[in-house]
């Protein structure tokens, strides 16, 4: 009877004030109305007198009207533009950005605000620019692009020494190292930004949630569970004071909760949580679409724990819908892909399985692709400046201590090159892994009599005869995949191919050059990499079940011997299959 559980049954943007933070609203949610600095505008006779000061203040009381607001903008710009002023024309560039509906549009009026003001030494531009371009691409999960504005923010930001938009461009990268998986490294920058905020501007409720939700999400992922709860609980006692702020964030943080409890293993108030939060989760602002994805996937792994496949299908199809519409691609998420190929599969609807198959191997193409690129510009432009400029400040403040100054100097300058040390060799190592993966790619797969075989007359102590029909049974083992049955030991292949142990030993140590159970494990795994270059099928396996096909009784015995074998993990070997396959 078929058991098979899968088979049917037939029947932030922090700004640093709050016109700025009014104006990213309308950047978040994407409005659709034309730019405008029309060639057929015309100043109306009553904004004619108006300052700068004055044309902006209405400006952000009448925003959420967008044809009045816009009419200010226009005049804005225009004023800027008869007058010369450079500065006021690239803070008109940069609010008009807001209102393009084309990326090439957008990024046109973000570049010409940045030519404009970069020779100004203004504290507010280009920083400003460079950090909405970046919140652009990071929302459009273009992580490459984002970080390269991000750093470009940071650097006049320091330049300048203007401290918000150093703390709000550290808090950015720190968004762009969580989507890549450097958990680790980002909470520290998240905690560091949340500090500032309730030291400075703990009135700023717009900043202290989305830093507070922020913080909490990385606690969850660094398994820190019960703090990320803490946070979020600070979050729903601050938005409480307001609706505003409680229907545009309530709703994120109750499925944010709801994941979290579900890593606590407390299921039913996991799926209330989340079920409440998608309920009230406003699903058209952009910066819920991640967590919308999150939230359908958590209620797909809660229906698969009540063994309910058709629900959890649902609810992996609606994830799979927000991350195809908006190529956001959470690598947490990937397990729901996984089963769908597996249900399709067990209920022989081939095409889908394909189409699951496909889905999967481009989603972990992209993961692949932004990963590796924005990790290593990390690394480069920001990780080590970062560490090397810490050094240089601690130094720095031990000048005035005169005790113990070298000791501390060379403690301090030695950690920063052990550091260092460490990670050039995390990135040698992926290096190594890199090429030793090419190697087997190359290779050409393995042939049972290539095997290195001595002369029959070596003396071992058995005689020649005997180990030439040793050697030709073994050759016969070989091409015959034996190799693949559990359980074989000496004993059993001996008695197989009928000959004693101390025999078969003897005959494996001196002509294969190993020992018994290395001559099988090699076997095995050569057969393996052959199999997963040509076997699209096995690629989709779980290791236990690649393992238990070469022979192998655990997922662990299987992953050790291929590591031994080849000097690359098996997931490693599998993940860049896939991105070689990738259409």
């Amino acid at each position: 009877m078929d058991k098979n559980p899968l088979k049917l049954k037939k029947t932030y943007l922090f700004f640093t004030s709050f016109w700025i933070r009014i104006v990213c609203v309308f950047f978040i949610f994407g409005a659709q109305i034309t730019t405008a600095q029309d060639k057929d505008f015309v100043i109306p006779d009553s904004l004619k007198g108006l300052d700068y000061e004055q044309l902006y203040k209405i400006y952000i009381k009448t925003w959420p009207d967008t044809l009045t607001s816009k009419i200010y903008l226009n005049t804005f710009f225009k004023k800027a533009r008869s007058e010369d002023n450079n500065l006021k024309m690239a803070q008109a560039y940069c609010l008009l950005s807001y209102y393009a509906e084309e990326e090439s549009e957008k990024i046109r009026l973000l570049d010409l605000s940045i030519e404009l003001s970069k020779d100004l030494n203004d504290k507010t531009f280009p920083i400003q620019a460079y950090s909405f371009k970046g919140v652009y691409y990071f929302n459009v999960g273009e992580y490459p692009f984002a970080l390269d504005s991000y750093l470009k923010a940071l650097s006049q930001a320091e330049k300048i020494n203007n401290i918000e938009y150093i703390y709000i461009t550290k808090h950015n990268i720190a968004r762009i190292k969580t989507e890549i998986g450097k958990h680790q490294e980002a909470l520290p920058l998240f905690k560091e930004n949340f500090t500032h905020i309730i030291n400075k501007h703990y009135n700023d409720t717009t900043r202290y949630l989305k830093s507070s939700i922020a913080l909490a999400e990385s606690y969850r992922y660094n398994n820190h569970l019960d703090s990320a709860t803490i946070y979020h609980f600070k979050g729903i006692q601050r938005l409480q004071k307001s609706k505003y702020y409680f229907n545009r964030f309530y709703g994120k943080i109750l499925i944010n909760e709801g994941i979290n409890l579900f890593s606590k293993e407390k299921f039913d108030e996991s799926y209330d949580s989340i079920i409440k939060g998608i309920h009230l989760l406003d699903k058209n602002h952009y910066e819920n679409k991640k967590v919308h994805i999150l939230g359908e996937f958590y209620l797909g792994k809660l229906q698969m724990l009540q063994q309910d496949v058709i629900s959890a299908r649902t609810h992996f199809l609606a994830m799979d819908s927000i991350v195809q519409q908006e190529k956001i691609t959470p690598s947490e998420v990937r397990e729901g892909y996984e089963f769908m190929i597996n249900f399709y599969k067990a209920n022989e609807k081939k095409e889908r399985q394909l189409e699951s198959i496909n889905k999967l191997l481009q989603f972990d193409s992209i993961i692949t692709k932004k990963t590796s690129f924005v990790s290593s510009r990390l690394f480069k432009e920001f990780d080590t400046p970062l560490l090397l400029k810490e050094k240089e400040t601690l130094i720095e403040e031990l000048k005035g201590n005169n005790k113990n100054l070298n000791f501390l100097v060379v403690f301090l300058s030695s950690l920063a090159a052990i550091t260092i040390v460490f990670l050039y060799r995390q990135y040698k190592k992926r290096k190594t892994y890199q090429q030793k993966f090419e190697e087997l790619i190359d290779k050409d797969n393995p042939k049972p009599n290539e095997t290195a075989q001595e002369k029959p007359n070596d003396d071992i102590g058995v005689a020649d005869d005997i180990v030439m029909e040793i050697l030709n049974k073994l050759d016969l083992f070989e091409t015959n995949k034996h190799f693949l049955k559990k359980n074989i030991s000496t004993t059993s292949l001996a008695k197989d191919i009928k000959t004693n142990t101390k025999y078969l030993s003897k005959v494996i140590n001196h002509h294969k050059h190993k020992n018994f159970a290395n001559y099988i494990n090699d076997l095995r795994i050569d057969h393996a990499v052959t199999q997963l270059k040509e076997n699209k099928t096995l690629k989709n396996y779980t290791i236990q079940g690649i393992a238990e096909e070469m022979g192998f009784n655990t997922a662990e015995s299987f992953s050790s011997a291929f590591k031994k074998s080849t000097g690359i993990k098996t997931s490693y070997f599998i993940k860049r299959l896939h991105s070689l396959n990738t259409p």
